[in-house]
């Protein structure tokens, strides 16, 4: 079982420091950027937030019971901790959008649509089309402008082509 457990231990922390670089890039100069609050950052988590550090909990406990060393399963459980509230920032560059850490072209945004707390982004990420939610800040007011226009240009045409 410990085997199994180093196992886990290594793919875990693999995936998780990761993750964690990836949070760590930067916007490009000029890029519009929203940075936000750890607070927020565990709202967007939802059911992750509870999960992740159970998880690692288990396997600390797993550690705990077998007589082995908790210090990497505690450093596990600080990584997940950071990775949860590691602040992260939704930047609009020129050719990308830098959201969770990841640049996804700007020609793989499909449609931007208002809502009641910012703007809700379809896009086509890993060969999936999803949509993700950006709060209220510059960078979902920059979206807006951005693709509002052709939002309304598309609206006007098809409003024109009904009523003839």
């Amino acid at each position: 079982m410990t085997d199994w457990l180093l196992l886990l231990k290594i793919a875990l922390g693999t995936v998780l420091l990761f993750d964690v670089m990836l949070l760590l890039r930067r916007p490009t100069e000029g890029a519009v950027v929203t940075t936000l609050p750890a607070s927020e950052e565990l709202r967007r988590k939802g059911v992750n937030m509870v999960l992740m550090p159970l998880v690692v909990t288990f396997i600390l406990v797993l550690d705990l019971l077998q007589g082995n060393s908790p210090l990497p399963s505690l450093a596990l459980l600080a990584l997940t901790m950071a990775y949860l509230a590691l602040p992260r920032s939704l930047a609009l560059e020129s050719e990308f959008l830098l959201l969770d850490g990841w640049r996804i072209p700007l020609t793989r945004v499909l449609s931007v649509k208002p809502t009641e707390d910012g703007v809700a982004v379809s896009l086509e990420r890993f060969g999936w089309l999803t949509e993700q939610n950006i709060p209220t800040g510059a960078v979902a007011n920059a979206l807006l402008e951005r693709y509002g226009s052709a939002i309304n240009a598309t609206n006007s045409s098809s409003d024109r082509g009904s009523s003839t």
